[in-house]
């Protein structure tokens, strides 16, 4: 990610070269941005946008396994034990802890989960909603609530135990 590719005017991250070879534009929180903001002052104060936003410590971008060590080193720290490389926690396993911690924040909440599905689709970068069953499959065995809430509104969308 360049520097050019973190607007904190507009509070989004351009994301290159995501699934399916897009482009994508992501939504920040308020808190990350704020972050952001601090983190360009004082890392990048004459903003070039082709540098890298978080240089490695050669100045250049982090490998694969720099940031795969890093994220066994901060588990570790955080007490998470790890089952080895395959069986995780993996790195994207952090998306389907966001897409849980939407859903069950919109079940509890009373949001439309019509409307709001479609936004978590897209921001995940599903072309629909059927590409966000995999997604929901942990929401199914550890938030039975949450489905019984979506199969009322979207009835049949998420494999059940018939299929």
């Amino acid at each position: 990610m360049t520097v050019g590719d973190v607007n904190t005017i507009d509070g989004t991250l351009t994301i290159r070269n995501a699934k399916f070879h897009k482009d994508r534009l992501v939504p920040m929180a308020p808190s990350l941005n704020e972050r952001c903001r601090i983190y360009m002052e004082v890392m990048h104060p004459i903003k070039q946008p082709e540098y890298i936003f978080f240089p490695s410590p050669h100045g250049g971008q982090y490998c694969e396994k720099s940031i795969y060590d890093n994220f066994r080193r901060f588990l570790w720290q955080a007490g998470i034990s790890h089952g080895g490389r395959g069986k995780g926690p993996r790195l994207h396993d952090i998306r389907h802890v966001f897409a849980v911690h939407c859903l069950k924040r919109w079940v509890r909440s009373g949001t439309d989960l019509t409307v709001a599905l479609p936004y978590l689709s897209a921001y995940l970068g599903h072309t629909g909603l059927k590409s966000s069953q995999h997604y929901l499959r942990l929401t199914a065995e550890l938030y039975p609530h949450i489905v019984a809430t979506m199969d009322e509104r979207f009835g049949g969308l998420l494999p059940g135990d018939d299929q």
